[in-house]
């Protein structure tokens, strides 16, 4: 939650993680390192420098081994909002990439479980791409793909039927609404637009 800004009246409504037992084969490598290091502990210690250098090598690369993959698991998060979809991967310690899709902007939301290990543990796959094609998020090795795109389903389509309810009603209370959604860049083009307006009503 500290790497995401939320606009104002945006709640999340879903946090979703990678299922942590897909990444189980990271873990074992990294404590491959630290037995190996355990089990050859006094032969190492027995070889001066370079057995001592070798054994200290074995348990860093253990130890980071796992934390790393513990990082970008914790990292790597999807969120569902009321305003829209925001996906964050964390590709390393030093990159990250940030995408995100508006209800209003979404075209097709397909879910996908594949596989035995798939079946069993209903972990797949949820693709979201938006009208032109521009943004695809896809979220990978998550607990109940299918739930999360019903879920994304109903939001949009309470998002949209909203959207239409108010402007087909009060105009100017869809708009104040709508504003805060808007960002600041956003908001700076609107305030342009509503003083040029309202001088010449103004006149």
């Amino acid at each position: 939650m500290k790497d995401l800004k939320l606009k104002e009246q945006e709640r999340v409504l879903n946090q979703i993680l990678q299922y942590g037992l897909t990444k189980i084969w990271y873990y074992l490598f990294g404590v491959l390192f630290l037995s190996l290091a355990a089990f050859f502990m006094f032969w190492f210690f027995l070889h001066d420098w370079w057995g001592m250098t070798l054994f200290a090598l074995l348990i860093i690369f253990g130890f980071f081994i796992i934390f790393r993959n513990y990082y970008l698991w914790k990292k790597n998060v999807f969120y569902v909002t009321t305003h829209r979809l925001i996906d964050i991967e964390q590709k390393g310690f030093f990159e990250r990439i940030v995408s995100e899709i508006p209800y209003d902007q979404i075209e097709d939301v397909h879910g996908k479980i594949s596989g035995i290990f798939g079946m069993v543990l209903k972990i797949g796959t949820v693709a979201i791409q938006t009208g032109g094609g521009k943004v695809k998020i896809i979220v990978n090795n998550i607990k109940r793909p299918l739930q999360l795109q019903q879920q994304i389903n109903e939001l949009r389509e309470r998002y949209l039927s909203k959207y239409n309810y108010d402007f087909s009603g009060d105009v100017a209370s869809a708009i104040v609404d709508k504003l805060y959604e808007l960002e600041l860049p956003d908001l700076y083009r609107v305030k342009k637009v509503l003083d040029s307006r309202i001088n010449k009503l103004g006149k």
